[in-house]
């Protein structure tokens, strides 16, 4: 039997996506390589999540079942400057409290719930080849299902797997971002940490490390005594490093004593872990910045991570994700239906323009010219009244507003790099000394 619309992995944006098909009346098949649950880094996620939960119906489940995130907090390495972002300061209402999620049980939710939206879902399917030329217009998809080969059919396929890029590599599309420099992320889970006010408030925090690491540092606090810590680095220095400590540590050990190093260099992060014991094994993903040249033709579409990945820095991964299904699924709709598609180039140019502002934004905080987050913040003097709404632009940035507004928001994130500019930002900086516990984020009690 054909089905109408074939998703390659189950992960956000692949669940999300198959649950706006499906209420269209399409039959919806997602084929995903792993056993849910599994685990997955890219636990924090942006307010601009939060109407799109709703759209999907597991808001309530969200609410349950994860820790909420009420702002940001960007650090320098030893935490004598700090800066907090509070999200409520720029939107009212519950959507300005986000959430923190494991992604085990967030991914694994997401996908039962897609099950019970009508969606077939068959995990375990290792998808290894697709015909995109079939002679009646579909596409044939042939996958493992332990080591078995198993064949379906559909008129429309989407690659939604994630940085394995299944459609994107085998089209031979991909390209980097050249903004961005290639980087390395290490990531592991610890329990028993002392978490700072900030840290035990909600907030995620991100401490900068500059020189010749042009990288940062995740602390994320989750709902089960986990904290969530990760490392991006340059990838120059990453290698650098990984010559001295092959001798000691060898091939496979390498990888963790780096990330061990990296982040017990920053004080800090040293303190937070002095009585911690890390419980996940250390996670690698390097070379991470791409994306997909074409991202749809007369029966794919690429979509999510997949489609592009930047950087982890903003925490924008899942919400791109979710924005893009919600975004695109009409246009698979119209394709299928009119033979049209209008809707899909203008969704995919509407996800364009977006991408250019998180990209832009990313590109900011590693230039070593431009003023640094831990640097920005506000006080309530009249300087600060003078730059509010400069202010509000990268709360809202840093909130999830990627697609209104992009000219002024791109304006806004390349005055950063701005001599001229850069001085009158300096007025921002007193708002959030980070050993008063008074500045952090409020978390109002009717909005949990």
């Amino acid at each position: 039997m054909k089905k109408d619309v074939i998703i390659i992995g189950g992960g956000p944006t692949g669940s999300s996506l198959a649950i706006f098909l499906a209420r269209e009346g399409l039959d919806v098949l997602i084929l995903e390589k792993a056993k849910f649950p599994r685990e997955h880094v890219g636990e924090s996620m942006l307010p601009y999540c939060y109407h799109l939960f709703e759209d999907l119906g597991v808001l309530e489940k969200m609410k349950q079942q994860f820790s909420r995130k009420p702002g940001v907090t960007f650090s320098n390495p030893d935490g004598s400057q700090a800066s907090h972002w509070c999200f409520d300061k720029v939107m009212d209402g519950p959507a300005s409290l986000s959430f923190h999620a494991r992604r085990a049980e967030f991914d694994h939710m997401m996908l039962d719930h897609a099950r019970s939206e009508g969606v077939d879902v068959r995990e375990e399917m290792h998808v290894v080849d697709a015909d995109l030329e079939s002679t009646d217009g579909g596409v044939q998809i042939k996958a493992l299902y332990h080591d078995q080969e198993v064949l379906f059919s559909a008129r429309f396929v989407v690659d939604a797997s994630g940085q394995d890029c299944f459609l994107t590599r085998k089209i031979g599309n991909q390209e980097r971002f050249e903004n961005l420099n290639i980087r390395l992320a290490l990531s592991a889970h610890w329990n028993g940490a002392a978490l700072t006010p900030s840290l035990a408030n909600g907030n995620i925090t991100v401490v900068h490390c500059g020189g010749e690491k042009l990288g940062w540092i995740w602390l994320i606090p989750l709902n089960d005594d986990r904290l969530s810590i990760g490392l991006a680095i340059n990838m120059d220095y990453a290698q650098a490093q990984r010559k001295l400590l092959m001798t000691e540590h060898g091939a496979r050990e390498w990888q963790k004593a780096l990330y061990l190093q990296e982040i017990h260099d920053a004080p800090l992060v040293h303190q937070i872990l002095q009585d911690a014991t890390m419980c996940w094994n250390v996670v690698s993903n390097g070379d991470f910045s791409y994306y997909a040249r074409e991202k749809f033709g007369r029966n794919h579409a690429i979509l999510g991570d997949a489609a592009a990945f930047l950087d982890p820095i903003f925490s924008s991964g899942i919400y791109l994700g979710l924005h893009s299904a919600k975004t695109i699924a009409p246009g698979i709709v119209q394709r299928l239906r009119q033979d049209d598609d209008s809707l899909m180039r203008s969704g995919y140019e509407s996800l364009n323009r977006g991408y250019e502002v998180v990209e832009e934004l990313i590109a900011a905080f590693y230039d070593p010219t431009a003023i640094h987050f831990p640097e920005l913040s506000g006080s309530e003097d009249q300087a600060f009244q003078e730059m509010k709404g400069a202010y509000t632009v990268y709360h809202m940035l840093l909130a999830g507003d990627f697609f209104n507004q992009s000219d002024k928001y791109l304006s806004a994130i390349r005055a950063l790099k701005d001599p001229a500019m850069i001085e009158k930002y300096k007025h921002l900086r007193g708002h959030a000394d980070p050993k008063d516990e008074l500045r952090v984020c409020d978390i109002h009690p009717d909005l949990v």
